[in-house]
């Protein structure tokens, strides 16, 4: 059966317009329910929400804040993180955030304090709302904790990426900003008088399949010890309990899921922290 040109010529037309269809109507708000992860627009993600949503972002400082001192965190201690956005008439929002350093890998640990609204993404290097936390009358705002790295691990900055959209079902009238807060390590309260009494000890050392944490308290008080990676990580918590004054001692067993490798043990006393170092092999 003979074919006319005209005819090939059109069946060949709308294939590619359906293929143009299929390639650029993706679901403007498929991610209603959590950014995928490295979308925070860090120098180590490389990419931020529009390459989900139409625009150019646009930079805004002070969306990102926390409980951290202005000295600077303590290594080992849990501050509140808060991402906040303020836009009218916008009535649904998103948001990413990560905490980084300048090559990108992730400083400390994120939580979640409210798994209604927010979740983890990316092996929790990234927090993200879910759809119940995205509706809002001109604003938003999201809470979450923060435990801050080993001693040593120096400046962190939190990135952060909002999605500010009129809930319209395209990406007309999204916006995207991007907004950052950096905090430095408080080196000065490390080691404190209190810790300097401490005489922590961490032995044997290498370890294997145990390990005893030995340390000496100066008057009852609440001890935290927490299994830190290199890379400010909490592995495993230790302890956290009151203590009695004068000398104490614990034996951990390692759990053999944990990667063979060197890691800080730290130690918090009233919320003071000290840090010994641990090669696990």
């Amino acid at each position: 059966m003979k074919i006319s040109t005209k005819f090939v010529i059109s069946i060949f037309t709308l294939s590619i317009g359906a293929i143009c269809i299929s390639e650029f109507t993706t679901p403007v708000h498929g991610n209603g329910s959590g950014a995928p992860s490295g979308k925070t627009g860090s120098p180590g993600d490389g990419a931020n929400c529009t390459q989900c949503h139409s625009g150019t972002p646009t930079t805004q400082a002070g969306l990102i804040t926390s409980t951290i001192p202005g000295a600077g965190y303590t290594p080992g201690q849990t501050y509140t993180i808060t991402a906040s956005i303020v836009s009218n008439p916008t009535v649904k929002f998103g948001f990413e955030v990560s905490p980084q350093n300048t090559s990108g890998t992730q400083m400390g640990t994120l939580v979640v304090t409210n798994s209604t609204e927010t979740q983890l993404v990316g092996a929790g290097k990234y927090i993200t709302h879910k759809s119940a936390g995205t509706a809002g009358t001109g604003s938003r705002t999201w809470t979450f904790n923060w435990t801050a790295p080993a001693a040593g691990s120096g400046a962190v900055t939190f990135y952060g990426a909002f999605n500010k959209t009129n809930n319209s079902g395209t990406n007309a009238g999204d916006a995207i900003v991007l907004s950052s807060l950096t905090v430095q390590e408080n080196t000065a309260t490390s080691i404190s008088e209190e810790n300097a009494n401490l005489n922590v000890n961490v032995f044997p050392n290498p370890s294997s399949e145990h390990f005893t944490l030995s340390y000496e308290l100066m008057e009852n008080a609440k001890v935290e010890a927490r299994l830190i990676s290199l890379t400010g990580q909490v592995v495993k918590v230790l302890m956290n309990e009151e203590q009695v004054a004068g000398k104490n001692g614990k034996r951990f067993e390692i759990d053999p899921s944990i990667a063979k490798g060197t890691y800080f043990v730290s130690v918090s006393v009233n919320g003071v922290s000290t840090t010994q170092k641990i090669l696990i092999k």
